[in-house]
């Protein structure tokens, strides 16, 4: 069983509280004006801020943890990966042989390459976010120099393929608490995707 539903009751425990808070606000401050006529009591005030802050920063810590924790990699104590090597398949186009076929987006001031590649006679497509193609002496590019990749494990793969195979890196949140207060226990972090080529004529552009 997973920590997420820790989670779960935080939020709705989180929410129910600040609605609480809300609602006792509004009711003290009807029954003040009621008794005395006043809008502003020091020691109601107090307490009404008190209660403010403890609420919003409850809501604002799980809206931290779910929607805006960065994710780090290195840190394994958070997050665990697995890396999956699989030999690409050679395509044509025009008697032009490919592994990779990279489409270069023409929008944004940012433009994204999309890169197509087939394996296992299957066909994936990755993007220039979450993936780079490799066709140096470098088995890992610097693009991908960042993550943690088994340099034993792509050596070996690079060796039996002829330098010529995907490598996708899947991180995922171990079922720690922490995790589980963001929602995000046992649920995929990232995907990244190495793509290995003996050299640079092997990548056909459009």
């Amino acid at each position: 069983m997973s920590w997420n539903w820790l989670g779960w009751i935080s939020w709705i425990c989180s929410i129910l509280f600040f609605c609480y808070v809300i609602h006792y606000i509004r009711v003290h401050q009807l029954m003040l004006i009621a008794k005395t006529k006043k809008v502003v009591e020091t020691s109601l005030m107090i307490r009404y801020i008190i209660l403010l802050i403890v609420s919003l920063c409850w809501l604002g810590g799980m809206l931290y943890l779910t929607f805006f924790r960065p994710v780090d990699i290195n840190n394994h104590q958070e997050i665990r990966t697995s890396i999956t090597c699989k030999p690409l398949q050679m395509g044509n186009k025009s008697d032009d042989f490919y592994y990779v076929l990279a489409t270069r987006s023409k929008s944004g001031k940012h433009p994204i390459v999309s890169y197509t590649y087939w394996t296992g006679n299957d066909k994936y497509t990755t993007n220039s976010r979450f993936g780079s193609v490799s066709d140096g002496s470098r088995i890992i590019n610097l693009n991908a120099s960042a993550l943690p990749w088994d340099k034993k494990q792509l050596e070996k793969e690079d060796a039996k393929t002829g330098h010529a195979f995907a490598a996708v890196m899947d991180v995922k949140y171990k079922n720690t608490v922490i995790n589980g207060l963001g929602l995000k226990a046992n649920r995929n972090a990232a995907t990244y995707t190495l793509l290995r080529v003996p050299s640079p004529e092997m990548v056909s552009e459009r």
